[in-house]
């Protein structure tokens, strides 16, 4: 039976104390189904004797309040029929269980056949780095707040969460079954190691998979030390382990620090950057310096809707017919793109921020250097110098780019060095910048941007906007119904209609995409994919972009498949 479907019930018993003489007063259980908490049982029960004063000094239950409550013989009844066929599970399941028997056996019932679980065994083998292993210490490493310590409900409900969490940490160490998570509570563990990185190095590590995502670093109390990403963990994580005396000062204080490492382990590389970005938002770990906050970015925006075409760099995202091309990295890069941009295409300033697109030849094709766009503007009669924009930061052509080349040549020959050096920086920041803005769709378009992330991995991203609206990792060679149906269920999400502007966290989404794309420009490609179009126009698109990225053979294979199953 996998994890998932198994039904727990989570137990807790106070007691007048730990001999075989001594009886149940409170008996509570909780049961938790799909990892969430659906049913609670809880009595109080008379002893028939009186409750030392201790216990009621560390439970707060009186003699007085068991006056009156119904007998162990009336409850446990009541308590097998809610346990049904449910697994078990206590925190110290040995002295629960114990105690039971002894109740049980006093009115001639007998042990049940339920599995059992005890949440004690298992933090033991999930977490041997954690110095405190008791319910408090658990509920301090997962960050639990304890209600009603020592009343039976109380730590039922807490061993319930702690429980949850160590469900996912058997997951994580690839225990899916119950029946292996059964077995697993009895498996051999070091009980101490004098050195907590030789624990990590020798059991942790083998368990992490190769696969991108996030891992988490955490000390003894569980606080969150550092997030990351990997496109393979297991070889990351190991990196921290290698030369630890060679490390930077901070590293080997984060080293020192570490006794516990989780991991979440994620479909695509894309998914990896996301997830570490919220996860350092919303926990600002200890050593994380980078992507503590959302920050406000600028974007180029590209105006053509108005007689004079306008180029301008703003902070704020509208759906209001512009185009957009960022995010930038600072203010700074951003109006250096801009006096680039200005010297380049001789366009006229009208603010700091602002420049406008007169209706004249681009410098490019007067240069006989930029062709193709600006000589087709022309024919038509529209502005080169736009058309020649336009295509220069959609990645058409690279006229622009030849025009400073050339224009840094003849004033270094010429000795001019001031007006070489201003060429070499404008070139420098075109190429630098213009190469990451070309890779993601402008707002409102739909595409498809398809990543090889490795020979046998296609990483595939719906863009609208430029915001990842959905995301999956195809096997190749790849499979076109699979994707067909991924791509019609990614395009149901609901999108905001404008005018709206976009947030901080959506733009953060575009740069993480923009980076992700840029670390794999060679093997990535970005598809325009348009739901009103005929599916045989969009494939034979993507077709035609696959071969681009040497994965025509994939598809081929794929439509292959497909016949055969048609």
């Amino acid at each position: 039976m996998r994890l998932e479907a198994a039904t727990f019930v989570v137990i807790d018993t106070e007691t007048t104390g730990t001999g075989s003489d001594d009886r149940i007063i409170e008996l509570a259980a909780v049961r938790l189904e799909g990892g969430h908490i659906v049913d609670h049982f809880s009595r109080l029960i008379n002893p028939g004797r009186s409750v030392p004063l201790p216990i009621t000094q560390l439970t707060g239950i009186s003699t007085a309040m068991l006056v009156g409550q119904p007998a162990a013989k009336d409850v446990l009844p009541e308590f097998l029929d809610f346990l049904g066929d449910s697994v078990l599970v206590a925190h110290n399941m040995a002295f629960d269980q114990r105690m039971l028997e002894l109740e049980l056996q006093r009115i001639g019932r007998s042990w049940p056949s339920n599995p059992t679980l005890c949440t004690l065994r298992l933090a033991r083998r999930l977490l041997p780095g954690l110095p405190r292993k008791g319910l408090d210490g658990l509920a301090a490493f997962f960050r639990i707040d304890p209600e009603s310590r020592h009343r039976a409900l109380g730590d039922a409900l807490l061993t319930a969460k702690v429980l949850r969490h160590l469900l996912e940490s058997a997951q994580q160490q690839g225990i899916e079954t119950l029946e292996a998570l059964l077995a697993f509570q009895y498996q051999p563990y070091p009980k101490r190691w004098q050195d907590p990185l030789a624990w990590l190095r020798a059991v942790v590590l083998p368990r992490i998979p190769g696969e991108p995502g996030v891992y988490l670093f955490r000390d003894g109390r569980g606080r969150l030390l550092y997030v990351g990403k990997a496109r393979n963990l297991q070889a990351r994580v190991r990196q921290y382990f290698t030369g630890i005396e060679a490390h930077p000062p901070r590293l080997r204080q984060l080293m020192a620090a570490l006794r516990h490492i989780d991991w979440q382990a994620t479909r695509t590389e894309l998914e990896a950057f996301l997830e570490e970005s919220h996860l350092i938002k919303a926990h600002r770990p200890l050593f994380n310096r980078a992507q503590l906050r959302y920050q406000t970015r600028p974007f180029l925006r590209l105006d053509i809707t108005k007689t004079k075409a306008t180029l301008a760099v703003t902070t704020f995202l509208m759906e209001d017919g512009a185009v957009y091309f960022g995010p930038l990295t600072s203010r700074r890069q951003a109006l250096a793109l801009l006096d680039a941009l200005e010297a380049t295409f001789q366009l006229q300033r009208l603010n700091p921020k602002t420049l406008r697109i007169d209706d004249r030849v681009c410098p490019g094709h007067a240069a006989g250097v930029c062709t193709q766009p600006c000589w087709e503007a022309i024919q038509q009669g529209e502005s080169s110098a736009l058309a020649c924009l336009q295509a220069f930061l959609w990645g058409k052509h690279n006229g622009p780019l030849r025009l400073l080349e050339a224009a840094m040549r003849t004033a270094a020959a010429h000795l001019d060095f001031e007006a070489a050096a201003r060429y070499r920086d404008h070139l420098r920041i075109l190429e630098q910048v213009t190469q990451r803005l070309r890779a993601v769709p402008a707002l409102g378009q739909h595409a498809v941007v398809l990543v090889q992330e490795t020979p046998k991995r296609l990483a595939a991203c719906l863009v609208c906007g430029g915001r990842p609206i959905a995301i999956q990792a195809f096997p190749l060679p790849l499979e076109k119904a699979r994707f067909e149906t991924w791509i019609k269920a990614a395009q149901a999400t609901p999108l905001p209609t404008g005018p709206v502007g976009y947030d901080k966290r959506e733009t953060e989404m575009m740069r993480l995409l923009h980076h992700w794309l840029w670390l794999h420009r060679d093997r990535g490609i970005t598809v325009p994919w348009d739901p009103a179009e005929p599916e045989a126009v969009r494939w034979q698109r993507l077709r035609k972009s696959l071969r681009q990225v040497a994965l025509g053979q994939a598809l081929s294979q794929a439509q292959n498949v497909s016949k055969k199953r048609a």
